[in-house]
């Protein structure tokens, strides 16, 4: 029974870093904290919603469009909304616009799709797999697991060990300097959004398959995100899935001893100390800015 406990909350939390992989790269590297970024979530599972269900593609064949539309949208959102706005300096102007996004698209959400909630109709959604002797998860979860692992190795490679990487660290550590040596930021940072814009819609079409989804719950999205980015560490990919393995086991354990009345209060209080006397995440290792 432990053991199965243990197993099913650290699958959750891979499914939880996808989430939250985005939101530390963001603000590891733009220094941008986008509360749009549950509802860039939902909208790419409404994306998958209307390939799959309207336009009768298969899931497999929906996500790599799915994830095209987010990185597209990522990219104009960030030339055309945030890039000015950062210009000017600041974290106010890109903070209330991204709130002021957020609600936009809550209000699109509620306008095309109505309150009701949706899910992505696959077999993975329902299929269970035995991992272990006795202990068996759904597929779905397993898959979010390894999806999480490879996405962050993935980012983790390209930050450090290439040329773009390199571009990036740089662009985070001192963008002026950055510019002036050749380097074109404001395309960089759009193009980083756009790939965070790519991995949130990665998480949308997990979410809709494992669980499913409606306009509003970007917000809780937004909040499990942001708990493991603050744990983590912001802009430390690795320590952000590792931050979402510990938070799901936890919730996953406190759950069964306390109830789930009591598991989010102890994450959130867990948060809220951890963001008080260790603002940088409880991991030592360098982030982004390194």
């Amino acid at each position: 029974m432990l053991l199965q406990t243990i197993v099913n909350g650290a699958l959750t939390g891979g499914l939880t870093a996808i989430i939250a992989l985005g939101l530390s790269l963001l603000i590891g590297v733009l220094r941008l904290i986008n509360l749009a970024h549950g509802e860039f979530i939902v909208g790419s599972a409404y994306v998958a919603f209307l390939l799959t269900q309207v336009m009768s593609m298969p899931l497999l064949a929906a996500i790599p469009v799915t994830i095209a539309v987010a990185m597209l949208v990522g990219y104009i959102v960030q030339r055309g909304l945030f890039t000015p706005l950062l210009e000017r300096g600041g974290a106010d102007g890109p903070l209330v616009a991204s709130f002021g996004l957020s609600l936009v698209l809550q209000g699109v959400f509620v306008q095309f799709f109505t309150n009701d909630s949706r899910a992505l109709a696959s077999d993975v959604g329902s299929a269970g797999v035995d991992l272990l002797p006795g202990v068996r998860v759904r597929a779905i979860y397993l898959i979010a697991f390894l999806v999480a692992v490879a996405l962050t190795l993935a980012i983790w490679l390209v930050l450090h060990r290439t040329r773009v990487g390199a571009a990036v660290r740089a662009a985070a550590a001192d963008p002026v300097t950055a510019q002036t040596q050749g380097i074109d930021v404001n395309r960089l940072f759009a193009w980083v959004m756009a790939v965070c814009a790519g991995v949130a819609a990665i998480g949308g079409v997990v979410i809709g398959v494992s669980s499913g989804f409606g306009p509003a719950s970007g917000q809780a999205i937004l909040l499990a995100g942001m708990v493991v980015v603050v744990l983590g560490g912001v802009g430390n990919v690795i320590g952000t899935l590792v931050a979402s393995l510990l938070v799901g086991v936890l919730t996953s354990l406190l759950n069964v001893w306390l109830g789930g009345g009591f598991q989010n209060i102890v994450v959130y209080v867990l948060f809220l100390v951890v963001l008080a006397l260790r603002p940088q995440g409880i991991f030592p290792t360098k982030g982004v800015r390194a």
